[in-house]
């Protein structure tokens, strides 16, 4: 049972360690702090205490490669999804141009050729938004703020899109590239 455990444990965190690093996709916390007591089950000894310094030491190294995994921002998608995250519905423009500041606002593509104007549909989520065009000549989703957290290749079409109505925040996305 305990390398049964074991072996879920680390599948686990195998595959938030290749979401975190090659996806780059943030593990919530609380998905690493599931995997806390399966490691503690698999590497407890039925021994005294002090025998059982080599199974704490692995615990401790195991808590604090979770630790460094789910903290360290490995790009800049994972401080710009966590700050999307905080945006809540019912928050102004202010409220989100205070927390998303830091980011770039807009689309960053070239409108649409015609009048400038249509529907524009995420492939990932099925969700349609209006399109219109700036006057920069940038394609912007209507009734919507769209921020970036880089302009550099392969996350520069990473969207956070904050829908609005009536000045105030209706519904959070993010349309990753």
């Amino acid at each position: 049972m305990k390398r049964m455990s074991l072996g879920v444990a680390w599948m686990a965190l195998s595959f938030f360690a290749f979401v975190e690093l090659l996806l780059a996709m943030p593990v919530a916390w609380w998905l690493y702090a599931s995997l806390v007591p399966l490691f503690a089950f698999g590497l407890h000894e039925k021994a005294p205490l002090r025998e059982q310094r080599g199974g704490m030491k692995h615990f401790g190294v195991v808590v604090a490669l979770m630790a460094t995994l789910h903290f360290v921002p490995w790009t800049s998608r994972k401080p710009f999804l966590r700050d999307l995250d905080r945006i809540q519905p019912g928050m102004t423009e202010t409220d989100v141009r205070r927390i998303m500041g830091r980011y770039i606002e807009g689309t960053g593509w070239p409108a649409m050729p015609e009048e400038g104007t249509g529907t524009l549909t995420d492939l990932g989520s099925g969700e349609t938004h209006r399109a219109g065009t700036s006057t920069n000549g940038q394609l912007v989703l209507r009734e919507s703020l769209v921020f970036r957290h880089t302009k550099e290749s392969p996350f520069e079409s990473d969207w956070g899109i904050v829908k609005m109505t009536g000045g105030r925040v209706t519904g959070v996305s993010f349309s990753p590239d």
